[in-house]
């Protein structure tokens, strides 16, 4: 009898179980649902937050999230939730893979430079791909509003179609940055100034000889926001170099002072445009247009634009007009 009483609890308990399940997943199409800044919100103070923390406080704290709806901030809700999961990156830059073609020819003269005596048979068009995280090193390190990050970022001209060189990379670019975050949430002229990086910038493409491109910077970068659409303005100082090599190159002139990205978003479609160039304006900027376009719930279809100098180091001095096709995993907004 006590066996027979024990094996009925079970069955009405799994019973139960099933029929509560069957109710959630009938009322909740997990698969298609998109967790607002509020529910995630929610969902990072319940993992992360105090243990004395009431449900009324936890709802309190997410209003603000619930009522800022502007891209820079919904961003920013969605990065706390992963920067504690061991097994997520966070994405800094733009992550990408894309097949590119130059319109005016890819550079070959700093590889003949080196290689006088090879002939080289490089393509015309190239796969170019990005990777791009951060980590947090430390958290509030001033009150609430002071955050420090490292990131890394990877970007790779392949030359997939160039049998005759056994199909190398042409160029890739490592570029680790170290900076304070600033968070402000401060409304100037009905744009809220979302945050102020101050940081370390170095990018060298890991090379040596006469193919060896690298530059340290200091850098200020503001980001604005406002409704779908933010904007972000970035300028820099160079150190100088202990390598005489690397200091006989004019990175300024090639690269500029500042850097200035704008990004919007009507609906699924998502624009940006980056632009670059010196104070004392000369005709070596670039400007490149990208635009996307969600193909899955996680992958987008990527359309890039370049044009101008500084496509990548070894191609710093080099005018490129390049248009690209391919696929984003992670946006700006």
């Amino acid at each position: 009898m006590h066996f027979l009483r024990i094996s009925l609890l079970f069955f009405g308990l799994f019973n139960a179980l099933s029929l509560k399940a069957e109710t959630v997943s009938q009322s909740v199409d997990l698969t298609n649902y998109t967790p607002t800044t509020y529910d995630i919100c929610i969902h990072n103070l319940l993992l992360n937050g105090e243990d004395n923390l009431t449900v009324g406080e936890i709802r309190n704290q997410c209003v603000a999230a619930k009522a800022s709806e502007q891209p820079l901030s919904q961003r920013r809700v969605s990065e706390v939730l992963t920067e504690k999961n061991p097994f997520v990156l966070t994405p800094h830059r733009l992550n990408y893979v894309m097949l590119g073609h130059t319109l005016s020819s890819v550079n070959q003269e700093p590889f003949q430079a080196q290689s006088p005596n090879k002939t080289l048979s490089f393509k015309d068009t190239e796969v170019q791909f990005q990777f791009s995280f951060k980590v947090p090193i430390a958290k509030k390190v001033v009150y609430d509003s002071v955050d420090i990050y490292a990131a890394y970022t990877n970007r790779s001209f392949w030359q997939a179609f160039d049998n005759k060189d056994s199909i190398p990379f042409r160029e890739t670019n490592h570029e680790p940055e170290l900076w304070a975050e600033l968070h402000t949430d401060i409304n100037v002229f009905n744009f809220n100034l979302h945050k102020v990086l101050l940081g370390f910038n170095h990018q060298s493409n890991g090379q040596s000889g006469d193919l060896s491109r690298g530059w340290n910077r200091l850098f200020v970068q503001g980001f604005l926001q406002k409704d779908n659409s933010f904007a972000s303005f970035k300028t820099w100082q160079r150190f100088d170099e202990k390598d005489e090599f690397d200091n006989s190159f004019d990175y300024a002139k090639y690269m500029g002072d500042y850097e200035i990205e704008l990004g919007y978003k009507s609906n699924k479609h998502t624009y940006g445009i980056i632009l670059r160039n010196r104070y004392a304006l000369n005709k070596y900027g670039a400007i490149q247009f990208d635009y996307t376009y969600p193909l899955t719930k996680k992958i987008k279809g990527y359309v890039q634009w370049f044009s101008g100098y500084g496509d990548s180091l070894i191609d710093m001095d080099y005018q490129h007009n390049k248009i690209g096709l391919g696929i984003v995993l992670a946006d700006r907004i």
